[in-house]
């Protein structure tokens, strides 16, 4: 199963000083391939199969890229769906699409974040994701993905990574991709002196238990780490603080009709097999004693068995994934009860967990 990402920004440009803005892949989107559902690996990732240590990075100490390997792994190894290798070839890649798009935001070429590059266009390195990857070294059985965004330049690495980050975890198909099956990372980070602003690209790679012909910013679903089929990750995760109010905004628009919608919370569960599906009874979000208006996304696959669910409109979702959405931010300082309760391929599954947002 491979999902592919489509999705760009098309609001962000260089001449708005004080933004920040994100393009996604590499499990930042989830529109079907069409390709053939395939059975589950020979090696049954579903039993569970997280990278739960990896090797020490080799980005220089107080950079963002460094800030960002940490930050993003201590983050996915808390959600419990494994933490990510450097990949120094794919540091190449990520660092090379980060300049091209820093350049080009400030000369004017481009108005918005895409994962393709034009050939003449400046810094052009090669036409996308998996191209740059191939390029730079990676090899043509890896499954290949992005992420990308821009925003301010900060005063350190650390707060540069919290930037960075922040606006893939605080979105509905980026958080996805962030924490998505994956098993490594390049990080790319470039600044622009006289905007003021960076360019940060995370490209991710995927190449165990895959099938078939990698497509272009892509990852595949049977493939890479694997939860135990019994397991329910979410996001923000259980007893999290300084959680964000509300979402980043991100395209395709996962709620067109909405001004400005809360943080996204997200539920997922291990979907490696054709077939695979989780539905939902109940997703809600109550603080004080008092429900929060929310709306259910589930992939269109889940609609069937799934109860006050609405279908992703784009079609992005993963197999397995759950979003609730927030009609409108969430109350600074607060502490807030998330609670799900569904099925996995027919078997009851539930979990309640609290966090609390920041000022």
């Amino acid at each position: 199963m491979t999902t592919k990402s489509t999705f760009k920004l098309t609001s962000a440009t260089i001449a708005a000083a004080f933004f920040v803005a994100a393009c996604g892949g590499g499990g930042g989107g989830g529109s079907s391939t069409g390709a053939a559902q395939p059975a589950q690996p020979a090696s049954s990732p579903s039993a569970g199969n997280l990278q739960t240590t990896v090797p020490t990075a080799t980005y220089a100490s107080g950079t963002a890229q460094a800030s960002i390997f940490a930050q993003l792994n201590a983050y996915r190894a808390s959600m419990g769906v494994g933490q990510l290798k450097q990949d120094s070839v794919l540091d190449t890649s990520a660092s090379a699409h980060a300049l091209y798009l820093e350049a080009n935001l400030a000369n004017g070429n481009i108005t918005s974040l895409s994962h393709n590059e034009v050939s003449t266009f400046a810094d052009y390195y090669e036409a996308t994701p998996l191209s740059r990857a191939r390029k730079a070294g990676a090899p043509a059985t890896e499954f290949i993905g992005e992420n990308a965004a821009v925003g301010l330049n900060l005063a350190t690495g650390d707060a540069n990574a919290s930037s960075c980050l922040g606006q893939f975890l605080n979105s509905v198909y980026h958080l996805q991709g962030a924490t998505a099956m994956q098993e490594t990372i390049g990080v790319g980070f470039q600044t622009n002196t006289a905007q003021g602003t960076y360019g940060c690209v995370l490209d991710f790679g995927e190449t165990t238990n895959v099938v078939g012909t990698p497509t272009d910013n892509a990852v595949y679903e049977g493939g890479g780490q694997q939860m135990a089929a019994t397991t329910i990750a979410h996001s923000p995760i259980s007893n999290e603080t300084n959680v964000a109010r509300a979402m980043v905004a991100e395209s395709p628009n996962p709620a067109p009709d909405l001004t400005s919608p809360g943080r996204p919370l997200m539920i997922r569960m291990t979907a490696a097999s054709a077939g695979d599906v989780l539905t939902v009874s109940s997703f809600t979000l109550t603080a004080n004693g008092a429900a929060v208006a929310a709306r259910i996304i589930v992939p269109s696959a889940a609609m069937t068995g799934s109860t006050g669910a609405t279908a992703d409109v784009n079609n992005e979702l993963y197999p397995g994934v759950v979003v609730l959405l927030p009609l409108a931010p969430l109350a600074a300082n607060t502490t807030y009860t998330a609670s799900f309760s569904g099925q996995r391929n027919g078997t009851p599954v539930s979990t309640t967990w609290t966090f609390t947002t920041g000022s």
